[in-house]
């Protein structure tokens, strides 16, 4: 990666020419960063996450823009214990979030994925990353548990909170309504639904899309705003949206989505 980025500095100090571009002679060498185009294929998955720990993307830049400090702390309030990662990939969310005391599920496609994120031996207060210290319990758990989202017979739940991020997006647009029928089915009455949206492509004045939002909408969802408030009494869904830039802070309000960046 550092090669093609050195590459690319060159040819531009050079003066580019399209036809001596390194990003063509270095396109297979960054083919890895690109996630599979199915969502039902493990060993397309296992291919993928093989791919980013070999070239050294390990678990603290896939939970770089996580941060459940609030969320942890609205468990807490409301006796919520249990907890649904849908599509966690090598996160170490699901582990911090048991940390925390909570009864965890991880739940991802790939058995390569699951198996990375088990066996990985984070730093001392690598967990801090997703989750304030003073937030920490004793008795919490995690299972990781393999196998499509789409399978309803997995995970059955019901869980308090289920969180996918950047999972659903990946899902072809006729297909994310039924995707996320499929998790909403193991949320808990009063439950929570986590959705993380990142948008690569956001440019101001525009909001950051978010490819669930308008599906949550016109299902009736409740949509959840301020943590500090308390939480809805029906399912609620807290939607993230995670852009390359900071939107404004008036945009955060707008229409009862959280920003993140």
């Amino acid at each position: 990666m550092i090669r093609v980025l050195r590459s690319l500095l060159d040819w531009f100090t050079r003066g580019y020419d399209p036809e001596t571009s390194p990003a063509r002679a270095y396109a297979e060498d960054i083919a890895w960063l690109v996630p599979p185009s199915t969502t039902s294929e493990p060993a397309a998955w296992d291919q993928y996450w093989r791919d980013q720990v070999s070239h050294g993307l390990a678990p603290p830049l896939f939970d770089m823009f996580c941060d459940d400090t609030e969320l942890v702390g609205l468990m807490a309030r409301h006796g919520m214990t249990t907890v649904l990662c849908a599509g966690s990939g090598i996160s170490q969310e699901p582990r911090a979030l048991a940390e925390a005391g909570l009864r965890v599920v991880a739940l991802d496609i790939s058995p390569v994925a699951l198996s990375l994120a088990e066996a990985w031996d984070p730093r001392p207060g690598a967990s801090e990353r997703v989750l304030n210290s003073s937030l920490r319990r004793p008795g919490g758990s995690l299972e990781y548990a393999v196998g499509s989202i789409m399978d309803r017979s997995l995970c059955t739940g019901p869980f308090d909170v289920i969180i996918e991020r950047r999972t659903l997006q990946l899902f072809a647009p006729e297909e994310r309504q039924a995707a996320l029928e499929a998790l909403a089915s193991r949320l808990a009455e009063g439950g929570i639904f986590l959705s993380h949206c990142h948008d690569g492509g956001w440019r101001p004045p525009a909001n950051p899309f978010h490819a669930t939002e308008a599906l949550f909408r016109n299902s009736g969802w409740t949509m959840f705003t301020k943590p500090s408030a308390g939480k809805p009494k029906s399912r609620s869904a807290w939607l993230v949206k995670w852009a390359a830039q900071q939107p404004d802070a008036a945009d955060e309000a707008q229409g009862g989505t959280r920003m993140a960046s």
